[in-house]
């Protein structure tokens, strides 16, 4: 069914967009209409919450096991997930984690990793039945590839899902994550032009989503990419300083602290 299907007689097709982009909520009166128009009972319209309630819970607990190295409690927990869970979207992700656990404990190569992580992005309909694990699952292949010097083919998957339709704006914000990554591996390699330009569009999307989240990251990579390519000392002093008042403000000590002890020089005054 088209937005335009949907509305007819409801209300606005602009107003339908701003729901599915999370800019407006619902009143209980338009969900109800709606629910009838679809022919579904209006709990039906919460489920998507309450799954991405349980995915980030989940989420959160299989991370921290990853992130302490504790592959042994990981696999124990995965193995519970695949007994007792029938969410397919938290099914995928013990997948995931499965998977690059197993990179990461040297039991599978890199390459053999990102075969299965490949197949499990190439499922049909991946991208539309969870667009967040299909470009967390990409990423993975990214990092394998550029941890073991193949920049080409890292770079090759950053530019596929870079040019994916970011839809909403849950999506659009993972896409600044995925941008700061970019720009990452970019300095890694020495590729500076190209590592300015990729900052700049991040620095662009952040202001445009009045997001602040990787915006001090932006204007720091952006200074850092210009000073290597010897650019105008003004314009590196005034991205140095922004990112230092940025992390100042948001209350980010370490990357403050990183931007006074690598680059005090350009700072223009200190807070």
């Amino acid at each position: 069914m088209t937005q335009a299907a949907l509305c007819d007689g409801i209300c606005s097709q602009a107003e339908i967009s701003k729901i599915e982009n999370g800019r407006n909520s619902p009143t209980i009166d338009l969900l109800q209409q709606i629910a009838k128009r679809l022919r579904v009972p209006i709990s039906l319209l919460f489920q998507d919450q309450h799954q991405s309630e349980q995915f980030r819970e989940v989420d959160r607990r299989l991370t921290e096991l990853f992130r302490e190295q504790n592959f042994d409690g990981l696999l124990i927990e995965i193995e519970k997930i695949k007994q007792s869970v029938f969410n397919n979207e938290i099914v995928l992700l013990a997948r995931y984690f499965e998977i690059v656990s197993a990179e990461r404990s040297k039991k599978v190569d890199y390459r053999s990793s990102i075969s299965q992580l490949a197949h499990l992005a190439d499922k049909e309909d991946i991208w539309f039945e969870s667009p967040k694990m299909f470009l967390r699952i990409k990423m993975a292949i990214a990092n394998f590839y550029f941890e073991n010097d193949q920049f080409i083919h890292s770079e090759n998957v950053y530019e596929e899902i870079l040019d994916l339709n970011y839809d909403t704006i849950e999506l659009k914000k993972t896409r600044l994550k995925i941008i700061y990554n970019h720009a990452q591996q970019l300095s890694f390699q020495g590729n500076y032009k190209k590592g300015f330009e990729t900052a700049n569009v991040g620095i662009k999307e952040s202001l445009a989503l009045d997001d602040g989240s990787f915006l001090g990251h932006f204007y720091y990579q952006r200074g850092y990419f210009n000073k290597k390519m010897g650019g105008n000392i003004d314009e590196i002093k005034k991205d140095f300083t922004l990112s230092y008042t940025i992390f100042k403000a948001f209350n980010m000590p370490n990357y403050e602290q990183l931007v006074i002890d690598s680059h005090v020089e350009y700072l223009l005054y200190r807070i």
